[in-house]
């Protein structure tokens, strides 16, 4: 219960957060907006959103570890369905595309400021890791249960890798890329699971 309420007003302040910054357009109001303002508009006082968020940035932040709490979630679900390892990783890269396009891209370039000055894998208050990893390790594990990649391959080497291209193709787009966000995430997720196949081939041709 007592988490739940935890869980409720970190909610509530990032709601608020992101609802001041909206307004005042995420250019400048990330740094006009006073932690006293953002406690107001979520109904609490300015030492409990101290409690939950040492900085303003931790907002940004939490929204990151949102995201690929979200992504997680999406990925067990996709695995208790019938689609391959494909078709899983681009549905998956292809939702974390969208969410990222929903947000501003000054907004995605703070967080990913804060993250550097952080850490990508954000921890929660009562202990919780989440960084997109997670969410690719279940998928590529699945994979070398089914046989869809060789067992010599590490599940967790994968997900690291992938978690480092989507972060950079991120990057890319919040500096301004044209590119399609959700296309290039698809392809290099594409790409990651081709050299991951192949992966045996090249061993036997090194040796």
């Amino acid at each position: 219960m007592v988490q739940e309420r935890s869980r409720d007003t970190r909610r509530a302040i990032v709601r608020a957060a992101l609802d001041l910054w909206a307004q005042r357009g995420y250019e400048t109001g990330i740094d006009e907006t006073t932690a006293e303002e953002i406690a107001a508009r979520a109904g609490i006082s300015k030492a409990t959103f101290y409690f939950h968020f040492a900085r303003k940035e931790d907002i940004l932040l939490e929204t990151g570890w949102l995201t690929a709490r979200v992504a997680y979630e999406d990925a067990r679900r996709e695995l208790a369905g019938n689609g391959t390892v494909d078709e899983i990783l681009a549905g998956l890269v292809t939702g974390i595309g969208r969410r990222v396009e929903k947000v501003p891209r000054v907004a995605v370039r703070r967080m990913l400021a804060a993250q550097n000055v952080g850490n990508a894998c954000y921890q929660t208050e009562d202990g919780e890791r989440f960084g997109f990893e997670r969410a690719f390790e279940v998928v590529f594990a699945h994979a070398r249960e089914t046989g869809e990649l060789p067992e010599h391959v590490a599940a967790r080497s994968l997900a690291l890798m992938l978690t480092s291209l989507v972060m950079d193709a991120v990057r890319d787009w919040a500096l301004a890329d044209p590119a399609d966000l959700c296309d290039v995430l698809r392809e290099r997720a594409a790409l990651l699971l081709a050299g991951a196949r192949n992966l045996s081939v090249a061993r036997r041709v090194a040796g």
